[in-house]
């Protein structure tokens, strides 16, 4: 009897430390209080990816309001980046920090008030302060409050980081913006709530007004979450056939095909992740046999800013080591050379621009050094020809 009584407070304990028990739709693919609700198709789209789940009782509470905790599970499940996911994992290995203008440092960030919230145990608050979702100087004195309902501007916040559009929400703090309760907004948050509104995320409402400490339901979330993920995932997975190619000390070139390479087309742009073009370009230099693999592994790694969100490759190599910052939001990298266009986020990945079908180049770039990453286009078959490094004897 006391063992039963043991087991019974544990899994009591462990049901307390969730925000919520899932439940799946009733039959006829909905939940009976969303049924007629203006956010039902959203609702039901997010359900069926699975990034949000109703309660117990078979309901979904639509008008409940949505804590900062659940928020954040949500808009972290619903962009991948889980906990104890591989690029979660990257991120969390390889996290750095500016350190004045002179280099890096660990990154360790810390909120005050989450040891021991299910958000923590669960591992999601390790994935929001590492994907950069989640940064602690934003909330006072380090406490993140995780029950507190999440309002408005706080919505724009995360959403314009997800979107990896930081850089560019940075430059517009501040900014006089067309709502008629302009001055409620805190000038630092200005710039999310622009770049989250001009992305169709975070509207306004009729009366012209944006109300930043509006709390939001679940339904509302679940829609902005939604908005997000349309604009994020623009053109993914489209019908290209994707080659690259490397070319090794005695001219010989290696070719193989790369269906697993994520890519998307975004206004006529083709975009890929650079931390998987660079790990790919690693590969290719083993496989080849080549001298320079072990240089690869001795000299180059890749490094993340979370709250910068830049993918950075670095090489150790002489007195002055070489940065190649990809950052989300920006064309430019390593000297202000330039990219084919700004770069984007997808699913917590610097996506980089590496054709642009409206300008297309017949012939692969020969880029060994300076990464521009500029690739081929054969219309005919939609083939994308890369080329992911070539000999270049003065690098050792």
């Amino acid at each position: 009897m006391k063992l039963w009584k043991k087991l019974t407070s544990l899994l009591l304990a462990a049901a307390m430390m969730v925000p919520f028990a899932a439940a799946a739709p009733s039959e006829e693919g909905s939940f009976p209080d969303v049924d007629g609700h203006w956010a039902q198709a959203e609702i039901e789209q997010a359900v069926a990816a699975g990034w949000v789940d109703g309660y117990e009782d078979d309901t979904f509470r639509p008008e409940r309001a949505v804590t900062r905790a659940e928020f954040v599970k949500m808009i972290l499940d619903a962009t991948h980046l889980t906990p104890g996911c591989e690029t979660v994992e990257w991120m969390v290995e390889n996290a750095k920090t500016r350190w004045g203008n002179y280099g890096t440092k660990e990154y360790e960030p810390r909120l005050n008030d989450m040891n021991d919230h299910w958000l923590t145990t669960q591992g999601w608050t390790e994935a929001a302060l590492y994907s950069g979702m989640v940064v602690p100087s934003d909330y006072n004195n380090g406490n993140f409050q995780p029950q507190k309902p999440i309002a408005r501007y706080e919505i724009a916040l995360m959403v314009t980081r997800a979107l990896g559009q930081v850089i560019e929400a940075k430059v517009e703090e501040g900014l006089d913006l067309s709502f008629t309760d302009n001055e409620e907004i805190l000038d630092w948050m200005k710039g999310y709530v622009h770049m989250a509104s001009k992305a169709g995320v975070v509207k306004g409402y009729p009366d012209g007004s944006f109300q930043p400490n509006k709390v939001s339901t679940r339904a509302e979330a679940v829609v902005m979450v939604q908005r997000m993920l349309d604009e994020m995932e623009q053109g993914l997975n489209p019908d290209i056939h994707l080659m690259v190619q490397y070319q090794d000390k005695n001219g010989t070139t290696v070719v193989r095909d790369q269906p697993s390479l994520t890519m998307q087309v975004v206004d006529g742009m083709v975009y890929i992740p650079v931390r998987k073009l660079f790990e790919l370009q690693a590969d290719m230099m083993k496989e080849a046999g080549s001298e320079y693999a072990g240089y690869w592994g001795r000299f180059w790694y890749a490094l993340w800013w979370p709250v910068e969100q830049v993918c950075s490759v670095c090489n150790t190599q002489g007195n002055t080591p070489l940065e190649f910052n990809y950052q989300m939001g920006t064309d430019r990298y390593f000297n202000d050379s330039l990219l084919l266009g700004a770069a984007r986020a997808l699913y917590g990945e610097v996506m980089i621009p590496v054709c642009d079908l409206n300008h297309p180049d017949s012939e692969v770039q020969d880029n060994w050094y300076y990464d521009d990453w500029h690739g081929a286009w054969d219309r005919e078959s939609h083939t994308l020809t890369l080329s992911l490094w070539y000999h270049a004897p003065t690098l050792v």
